[in-house]
């Protein structure tokens, strides 16, 4: 028992300090494509908090394999390193002894990262398309920022506001494009005040000053210049995300047949092979020899893994296409690596065996 939870505190100290290095990471790059959308005003800064909580536990299924696999190369490599599993081998304890309370935390991880991508990954993305879709439906009357160019619609309008008072609702220097089919309207007004929702599910735009130009295909053009002019906006709602493959559950890209809903599928079920299989490559890896060091192989294993992921990554898209049907080759591709891993230690034992007899 005191072996088992050295072993295991050797791996599980680092493997915490690189998860959440890499969760750092993966945060900050996340918040800086995110800030670039709330500084926009696409974006309220409790969105960009809970939509880069949401990314985080989408990105675990990923990073839980790759904290594993370099904690196990960094914790065995140092054992290695400083000869303490060989110590531990001359006093009549066996490698795989040693490594019995390691292949025990690899399962335990493999069973999480299971729930993560089967269940947990779906209902994140699920929570963040809801997000984006409330943003999107309230970005067009209650996240203009001043100064900048809006477009609306699906590009049919476009709006700019020289400055907007503190108070959100006092305007000035408006201009607005609107674009239906060959027609074309511009109205343009000194200043104007917003009333938010002042009839039920519309917004009042109450314009000062304003100028309206209207170029008609078929009929004559019109302008005019009005000491007020009154526009109702529709009060936009959030629409329904609809189906995503990324948020559906996993028993609907069960029963689907759908390219992209078998490539995702199966994404998901590779995740928690993926962590065994790199788990398992860890452990060769991480040997060394005497005064080697304990960081001999990393460049090797990072290798490894880049290449792995990169190639799991390409083969779902060309399930997605239809080019391929399954992605299974590149963890069978990985499981033929680490049998190969396996081979020169087999074959020693194989010797040191025979040498005995």
């Amino acid at each position: 028992m005191i072996i088992d939870r050295y072993m295991i505190r050797e791996v599980v100290q680092p493997f915490a300090a690189i998860l959440v290095a890499l969760l750092v990471i993966f945060i900050t790059f996340s918040l800086s494509r995110l800030l670039v959308d709330a500084d926009a005003g696409l974006l309220q800064p409790g969105e960009v908090a809970r939509l880069t909580l949401l990314k985080s536990i989408i990105s675990l299924d990923v990073l839980l394999p790759l904290s594993l696999y370099l904690a196990v190369m960094t914790g065995l490599g140092r054992l290695y390193a400083d000869s303490e599993v060989y110590a531990m081998r001359a006093g009549g304890i066996s490698e795989t002894r040693l490594l019995r309370p390691l292949m025990r935390l690899t399962m335990v991880l493999a069973v999480a990262v299971t729930l993560l991508s089967v269940w947990v990954r779906p209902w994140a993305y699920a929570q963040s398309f809801e997000i984006k879709a409330a943003a999107e439906a309230s970005a067009e009357t209650g996240r203009i920022r001043a100064a900048r160019f809006y477009t609306f619609e699906g590009n049919n309008r476009t709006v700019f506001i020289e400055d907007i008072g503190e108070n959100g609702s006092d305007l000035s220097g408006i201009f607005i494009r609107t674009r239906k089919g060959a027609d074309l309207q511009v109205i343009t007004a000194s200043s104007g005040v917003f009333s938010y929702f002042a009839k039920p599910g519309l917004h009042r735009l109450q314009l000062n000053d304003a100028k309206v130009f209207k170029k008609v295909q078929n009929g004559s053009d019109f302008s005019a210049h009005f000491g007020t002019f009154t526009m109702w906006l529709q009060a936009q709602k959030p629409k329904p995300p609809g189906y995503k493959v990324k948020s559906a559950t996993t028993i609907e890209l069960i029963l689907s047949s759908e390219a992209p809903d078998r490539a995702e599928f199966q994404w998901r079920m590779s995740t928690p092979i993926s962590a065994l299989l790199l788990a398992l490559a860890a452990i060769p890896l991480s040997r060394s020899r005497p005064r080697q060091g304990r960081y001999a192989k990393m460049l090797l294993a990072v290798g490894i893994y880049a290449i792995y992921f990169n190639l799991l990554d390409v083969s779902r898209s060309w399930v997605e296409q239809g080019s391929l049907s399954f992605i299974w080759w590149v963890p069978g591709a990985l499981a033929l690596l680490v049998a190969g891993l396996y081979l020169p230690s087999r074959r020693r034992k194989v010797r040191k065996h025979r040498a005995a007899n």
